[in-house]
């Protein structure tokens, strides 16, 4: 059985992914996936990015990644540099933003709309949103798609006629007042996503407004 967790949105938040960390390895996941924005927020960037690098998690670039007015240890800001914007694997897609051509914030039941139209990917898993989101391809109103609802700590299952965009919510912070570190376990046996919430250090609250 394969369980993959795909994290996002640390934003130098060492502490809190010290947190999640812990709760990944007491669900007995397989491999860890990131999906950027490693950096700018709190005041460990080095140590967030050393960790991942040293311990071979697989990591995509992400806008703070890419744009910020740090002044990273020189490899540190290597690793960043050597980052890929998007990792394929199979029918899946993981990516910061988005997989569109257009990288708009898929926050929306018509921008997820917009990506079906776009990509073929049966699943695409995204970050940036700092929310936990589902969209559903499958819906009954032309030009949107369906939210659907979940539980965390509870699996998901995943129609294998239909195509998800999902978003994977944040290890820094969120931006729906839940005090929560957040993230997603994609168990590929069983063809279902888990959201976990769980208890630890989140970014000061000034920092919520920033993208």
């Amino acid at each position: 059985m394969e369980k993959i967790a795909i994290i996002s949105d640390i934003h130098g938040n060492f502490s809190g992914l010290q947190t999640v960390m812990t709760d990944i390895e007491n669900c007995g996941c397989n491999r860890i996936i990131c999906l950027g924005d490693l950096v700018d927020g709190g005041d460990y960037n080095d140590e967030v990015v050393r960790f991942l690098r040293d311990n071979q998690i697989a990591c995509v670039r992400g806008n703070h990644d890419e744009f910020n007015n740090l002044e990273l240890a020189k490899d540190v800001q290597e690793f960043i540099d050597s980052l890929p914007n998007e990792i394929v694997e199979l029918d899946r897609i993981y990516t910061h933003i988005s997989p569109r051509i257009k990288k708009n914030t898929i926050s929306s039941p018509v921008e997820a709309w917009n990506v079906f139209c776009e990509i073929s990917y049966r699943i695409v898993f995204v970050g940036h949103v700092h929310v936990p989101l589902i969209f559903g391809e499958k819906c009954e109103e032309f030009g949107s798609s369906t939210v659907y609802e979940f539980n965390y700590g509870e699996p998901f299952h995943l129609d294998l006629k239909d195509r998800y965009v999902i978003s994977v919510g944040a290890v820094g912070y969120g931006r729906d007042q839940i005090k929560k570190l957040r993230y997603v376990i994609y168990n590929q046996t069983e063809n279902s996503v888990e959201f976990r919430a769980v208890d630890g250090e989140l970014l000061p609250l000034g920092f919520w407004a920033f993208f």
